[in-house]
């Protein structure tokens, strides 16, 4: 290519929309890079046809796609089916839609508590008998939550169907599953979460999954539906069932928080009673 037919750094940046001081940046990330620069006065030019992929990496970053992002939508644009590239954009826009949503929902959430921080919820407690539990459990951070309690969860009722006798293979109040939260669990702080089931007291300990028993114990809870088990709104639930627990007795440390399902989440309607979030405690 002679150059007479390349452009200027500066020309190349006005027709790009981007700035001097950005096209250095993208050169040196190696989104996009100058196809000649002068041995001697290190003046950089670029090829008329490179504008296209500057323009797209500007308005990407506008939208605050991440650089990694940008190099492989690119990478997939220059290859023989633009589909790919369209379809890797369109992924990463919809994990921030998800985003965006959620959100949304912490906003709601907190201009609530800021409104009434008071108990809203309905309380009650209950006696819970010692139980033995089959056990899986993880250090993880929110954005693996879902996929490990799914994972869990089908792992502990493929074991209690493959042994009779283990337990009942549906999900009731005398036999409900829980999730056990050991800490806070956020996309940058981690804590050990639990999967676990009720099983006879004869069990005994698999590839992964172990067993645990239990002690009787009292617990405070509020029943919430379907719908009210998505994050953030469950979130209310911990808050008025702790300040409940802290207004009338203590929490135990060494049972900590869980939601304890007793039905079949899948298959209820978003307004059937699914979950309760429960704090095992000792009253005063």
């Amino acid at each position: 290519m002679h150059s007479g037919d390349l452009l200027t750094i500066g020309e190349f940046a006005a027709l790009s929309r981007l700035s001097v001081k950005a096209l250095r940046h993208y050169d040196e990330q190696g989104l996009v890079s100058p196809v000649r620069v002068d041995p001697i006065t290190s003046y950089r030019f670029y090829a008329p046809d490179q504008i296209r992929r500057a323009t797209l990496i500007g308005t990407m970053r506008r939208m605050d796609v991440p650089l990694a992002v940008i190099r492989e939508v690119l990478d997939l644009a220059e290859g023989p089916d633009g589909d790919h590239a369209a379809n890797a954009f369109a992924a990463w826009w919809v994990s921030q839609e998800r985003r965006h949503e959620e959100r949304r929902g912490i906003g709601r959430y907190i201009s609530q508590q800021l409104r009434s921080p008071g108990v809203s919820m309905d309380i009650r407690t209950r006696t819970v008998p010692e139980r033995t539990l089959a056990v899986i459990g993880r250090e993880l951070f929110q954005p693996e939550l879902e996929p490990f309690i799914m994972e869990a969860f089908s792992t502990l009722f493929r074991h209690a169907e493959a042994h009779p006798g283990l337990r009942a293979l549906d999900t009731t109040p005398e036999e409900p599953t829980y999730v056990i939260y050991h800490g806070p669990v956020t996309p940058d702080q981690s804590a050990l979460v639990e999967a676990c089931i009720v099983v006879s007291p004869d069990a005994r300990p698999a590839e992964g999954i172990s067993i645990r028993l239990e002690p009787a114990h009292d617990e405070a809870y509020a029943t919430l539906t379907k719908a009210g088990v998505e994050f953030p709104d469950i979130l209310t639930a911990y808050d008025d069932v702790a300040r409940w627990v802290m207004a009338h007795g203590s929490m135990i440390e060494t049972l900590p928080s869980r939601e304890v399902y007793f039905t079949d989440v899948m298959a209820a309607a978003d307004d059937d009673p699914a979950c309760d979030v429960a704090y095992p405690y000792v009253g005063r």
